[in-house]
């Protein structure tokens, strides 16, 4: 299972990755890849059997390593939230300090793992805590820095969570879960150092060969292994959950352009064909050659209200009145009535364009509120200009009535 964790935090690692071309908050992201690749190490080198390979040679080498990782992953995972918290200059110098803190804590329980120790090293390492001072000292190390920063990070994750709501405020809620788990965790290895201190117990987790055959072969492999992979796996899920839903979200925005792009298309085109000198570069019918990062969507609707403003001086108050009446009478209510009524109008004035405009001042529909409303009624205008029968009814007498 370690090694699946492992593939999993590599993946997404990479897609952070290739965020960094594209984001505003470059160092965010980054201490975001530096996460995941910590988390890959550490469930890669805490895997059973990367523990089992690795102490032929140097035993509990990868029990040292992989405690350092953690620690350099909770370190990452605190940058990240200064950095989405704090201005840049201010998260930079907690940052910077806690680096100092990171750096010191490593050198420490190196040192400590390095010394001579009373015991040969077996593999059960948090059971030499009770009889080797120096392990003691690396074990309070760890737990003191690892259960301070996830301390601190399952606060911000209950802050951010009662500030947003669907699938981040879930997974806020995950991550904050997976904190507190990882501080049960500590707590429970510093109990278990006090109570080997108090007792002289030599054996720890794994039993006597000191290797877990998993994370959950016993009590001692679940506090030793078993709860810090819950928490981490828990970390993971609820990190994947809240870059998810933005990515979900700028996708499902995207498709959304896209889908009112094709229902303006029709407009569009009828437009531009009447004022083909008013607009920019037509290209193809779907508009492939447009970049959406630029507002290929907001290039269109600024278009046609462009060529509506030209075609204002062909439509009168009395086509106006004639093409409600008629949607009207058709049962139509609503978006749908008044949809209908200004593509008819509008149909009828694209039938006049080459005939001279009205003397009468140029008539102005009135504009929608917002953006997101302008385009949700031209798009309806546009589906009505392209298939309601009134409109088609209205084109069809303005050709007989401009016909010699």
């Amino acid at each position: 299972m370690s090694y699946g964790i492992a593939v999993c935090t590599f993946a997404v690692m990479l897609l952070r990755i290739r965020r960094l071309r594209s984001t505003q908050n470059v160092p965010a992201v980054r201490y975001s890849v530096l996460l995941m690749a910590a988390m890959t190490f550490t469930f890669a080198v805490f895997a059973p059997h990367s523990q089992a390979w690795v102490n032929q040679y140097v035993s509990d080498l990868f029990k040292l390593l992989g405690n350092c990782s953690t620690l350099v992953g909770m370190f990452a995972a605190g940058a990240l939230v200064l950095h989405i918290n704090y201005a840049p200059v201010a998260a930079r110098r907690k940052v910077v300090r806690r680096a100092i803190v990171l750096v010191a804590a490593i050198a420490t329980m190196v040192t400590m793992f390095a010394l001579p120790h009373p015991v040969e090293l077996t593999g059960s390492f948090d059971g030499l805590y009770a009889i080797d001072n120096t392990l003691i000292v690396y074990t309070l190390v760890y737990a003191v820095f690892f259960g301070g920063t996830v301390f601190e990070l399952a606060v911000q994750f209950h802050r951010f969570a009662r500030r947003t709501k669907g699938t981040m405020r879930v997974g806020l809620h995950v991550m904050s879960a997976a904190a507190i788990v990882a501080v049960a965790h500590n707590a429970a290895t510093i109990f278990i150092v006090f109570r080997n201190a108090a007792t002289d117990v030599r054996q720890g987790a794994g039993g006597e060969t000191g290797v877990c055959l998993s994370a959950f072969s016993d009590m001692s492999c679940f506090i030793a292994i078993g709860s810090p992979a819950i928490a981490a796996v828990l970390a993971v899920l609820g990190f994947v959950a809240t870059y998810s839903v933005t990515h979900f979200d700028r996708l499902w925005h995207r498709l959304g352009h896209r889908r009112a792009e094709r229902g303006l298309l029709p407009l569009w085109l009828a437009l531009t064909d009447a004022f083909p000198s008013k607009h920019r570069s037509r290209g193809d019918a779907s508009l492939s050659g447009w970049d959406v990062r630029h507002g290929r969507l907001a290039h269109l609707v600024v278009e046609i209200r462009d060529a509506l403003l030209h075609l204002a001086p062909y439509r009168d108050e009395a086509t106006a009145r004639r093409a409600r009446a008629a949607a009207t009478d058709a049962g139509l209510v609503g978006l749908q009535r008044d949809a209908a009524a200004e593509a008819a109008e509008i149909a009828a004035a694209l039938g006049r364009v080459h005939a001279p405009p009205h003397a009468d001042p140029p008539f102005a529909p009135p504009q929608p509120e917002d953006f997101a409303a302008e385009v949700e009624w031209l798009v309806a205008v546009s589906e009505a200009l392209r298939s309601s029968p009134i409109v088609e009814s209205f084109r069809r007498s303005t050709v007989g009535d401009s016909a010699p």
